[in-house]
């Protein structure tokens, strides 16, 4: 049965209508990567930021074959660990070419990072392993132990 409005204005909802299609999901990115967006969104003549990102996020799922790593499932993206002292950074294992291997350390709130005496927004390690769970490790250690910070 329908519902008469008894002559009354219908009262409008707050914020943004509903299009009834994808749901929405927030994420909070550093400037960087938002700059980096909108590059990206600007060089395909994308129309906005979102159909940038849902670019991307396409595009990498469909070409990321998850693997098995120490601690859990690993997609090859940037691993946050959870340890009290690796917490405080992300570690991102890459292919510098095939077979030879690498890892980049970054502070997960976006400072430097401290190796020796110098101060550097992205440390990589400087020695090629033959297995992405090798770089891992390595990086995980160059943490452990100290070397940096």
């Amino acid at each position: 049965m329908s519902q008469r409005n008894n002559g009354k204005p219908k009262e409008s909802r707050r914020g943004r209508p509903t299009t009834g299609r994808d749901p929405v999901v927030a994420v909070r990115l550093p400037r960087e990567a938002i700059a980096d967006v909108d590059r990206l969104a600007r060089a395909l003549g994308l129309s906005s930021r979102s159909d940038a990102i849902r670019y991307m996020i396409i595009r990498s799922a469909a070409s990321i074959k998850p693997r098995d790593i120490e601690g859990g499932l690993s997609l090859g993206l940037p691993t946050e660990f959870r340890s009290k002292e690796r917490a405080r950074f992300q570690i991102e294992v890459f292919a510098r070419e095939p077979g030879k291997w690498r890892a980049s350390i970054r502070r997960s709130d976006g400072s430097m990072v401290r190796v020796g005496n110098m101060r550097v927004d992205l440390f990589t390690t400087s020695v090629d392993t033959s297995t992405a769970d090798q770089a891992l490790q390595l990086a995980r250690k160059a943490i452990d132990a100290g070397v940096v910070q």
